[in-house]
C-alpha cells in the first residue's frame, strides 16, 4: 500500500486556491502577468499545493531542465545578496559567478527570458521581512518589482500573512500585485465545517479502498476531535495520518487508540493539553474556536 502523504486530495482549500494558480497562468500567457500573494499559517498545505501545481505545468515528455516554472524558496537570513542567490540557484546557476547584486540580478532576469518562464513562485516569503533592517527589506521588495518590470512572468509571494508587510516597503510593488488569496484553515462552524468533513472524509477513503478499518467522517464526534487536533489544516490530516497508517499497517486497523498515539507522536500538542482522541474527555465547540484561534494568531493574523 502506498502511503497517503503521496496522495493528491482535492478538498475545497486546495481547489480554489489552485484554479487561481491556473488563472494566473493563463492571464500571463496573454500578456497579462500578477503578482499574487497566497498567505496562511503553517501546515495548511500552501507548499505542497505549489509543488504540485509546478509540476502539472510540466507536460509529458517535456525537457527537465524547462524553467516555465521557477521555485524560489525564500531564505532565512536576509542579506544583501541572500534573495537573488537562491533566485539564481533555482535556475540551476552558481551565484559564485557574480561580483555584485546588479550582476547576478541581471543574469537572473536574462536566465528566465531565456527561458520564457512564465510563473515565479517565492515561498515562505516572509524570511524577507524577518531579522532584516528596513534598507534589506526595502531591497528586497525592489528586487521583486525589477523582476516582475523585466520579466513577462508572473510573480506568486506565499507564506504566512505577515508577508504582506513587503508591500510596506515598496508603493510600487503593492501597486502591481492583487488582493492576497487567504489558504486558511477551515473554521469549526456552518458550511465552512462541513467542508473540513469534506476533506477529512477525501482523506480517510484512501484507506477504506484498501480494506482499512477506522472511523469515519461521518461521525460527527470524530470529526470534532480530528478538528482540535488539525486546528482545521489539512496538511496536519495528512501528517496525523501517515503516522496512523504506520500504527496501523499490520492489521489495517486504526481506531482510537492508534490516533491518539498518533497524535502524540506527529504533534507537539501545543495548541490544547487534552488528548482529542480520549474518549474518557468530550470536545466542544471551545476547544474547536481554541484551536483555530491559536493557530491564526500565530500566523499573525488579528482576530
Amino acid at each position: 500500500m502506498s502511503s497517503i502523504a503521496g496522495q493528491l486530495i482535492h478538498h475545497e482549500r486546495f481547489t480554489t486556491v489552485h484554479a487561481v494558480l491556473q488563472q494566473t497562468l493563463e492571464r500571463t500567457r496573454q500578456g497579462d502577468s500578477q503578482i499574487v500573494p497566497i498567505v496562511g499559517p503553517t501546515r495548511v498545505g500552501k507548499s505542497k499545493l505549489l509543488a504540485r501545481f509546478a509540476d502539472s505545468v510540466k507536460s509529458p515528455g517535456a525537457d527537465p531542465k524547462s524553467r516555465k516554472v521557477v521555485c524560489v524558496m525564500t531564505p532565512k537570513h536576509l542579506t544583501s545578496r541572500a534573495v537573488i542567490d537562491a533566485c539564481l540557484l533555482a535556475v540551476g546557476m552558481s551565484p559564485g559567478l557574480f561580483k555584485n547584486h546588479g550582476e547576478a540580478t541581471h543574469a537572473f532576469v536574462r536566465a528566465l527570458n531565456k527561458h520564457g518562464t512564465e510563473l515565479i513562485v517565492f515561498d515562505e516569503t516572509q524570511h524577507m521581512l524577518e531579522r532584516g533592517t528596513s534598507i534589506k527589506q526595502r531591497d528586497a521588495a525592489d528586487l521583486l518589482k525589477g523582476i516582475f518590470d523585466q520579466t513577462a512572468a508572473s510573480i506568486v509571494l506565499a507564506g504566512l500573512p505577515t508577508l504582506l508587510g513587503l508591500f510596506q516597503h515598496n508603493e510600487q510593488l503593492a501597486d502591481r500585485a492583487r488582493a492576497a488569496v487567504e489558504f486558511y484553515p477551515y473554521f469549526w462552524e456552518g458550511p465552512d465545517f462541513g467542508r473540513f468533513r469534506g476533506a477529512l472524509a477525501g482523506a480517510l477513503g484512501f484507506f477504506a479502498e484498501s480494506g482499512w478499518q477506522m472511523p469515519s467522517a461521518k461521525d460527527a464526534d470524530f470529526a470534532r476531535r480530528m478538528y482540535v487536533a488539525t486546528a482545521g489544516r489539512y496538511g496536519l490530516i495528512s501528517k496525523l495520518l501517515v503516522e496512523v497508517q504506520t500504527l496501523g499497517a499490520n492489521r489495517r486497523v486504526a481506531l482510537y487508540p492508534e490516533f491518539s498515539a498518533a497524535y502524540r507522536t506527529a504533534t507537539q500538542g501545543r495548541l490544547i493539553k487534552l488528548d482529542p482522541f480520549d474518549l474518557a474527555q468530550s470536545v466542544e465547540l471551545e476547544h474547536m474556536a481554541l484551536v483555530y484561534t491559536q493557530v491564526m494568531q500565530e500566523a499573525g493574523v488579528r482576530l
